[in-house]
C-alpha cells in the first residue's frame, strides 16, 4: 500500500520522524483544513488515519481559535471531502 503523510510542520511536526528509505511514502506538507489541498490528495486512497491536532493544552490557553480550527475544522474538512 501506498501511504501519504500530510503535516504542516508546525511546533511539533519534523520530518526526522519519518522514515528516509520508505519507497511507498510520499510526504505532502499542508493544512488538514484545506479543503482544496485535500480534494487533490484524497483519491484513490483507501483509508484515512487522521492524527492531526493542535495538542500542547498550555498553548491553548493564548490561542484557543488555532485550536478549534486544527482539531474541529480539520476533522470537518476530511469528513466533507
Amino acid at each position: 500500500a501506498e501511504i501519504t503523510v500530510l503535516d504542516k510542520l508546525t511546533y511539533a511536526g519534523h520530518l526526522d520522524n519519518l522514515p528516509t528509505d520508505e519507497p511507498r511514502l510520499s510526504f505532502v506538507r499542508g493544512d488538514v483544513c484545506d479543503q482544496d489541498l485535500l480534494g487533490r490528495l484524497l483519491p484513490g486512497h483507501e483509508a484515512v488515519v487522521h492524527f492531526a491536532a493542535e495538542s500542547h493544552v498550555d498553548r491553548s490557553l493564548q490561542g484557543a481559535a488555532d485550536f478549534v480550527r486544527t482539531n474541529v475544522g480539520g476533522t470537518q474538512a476530511l469528513l466533507e471531502t
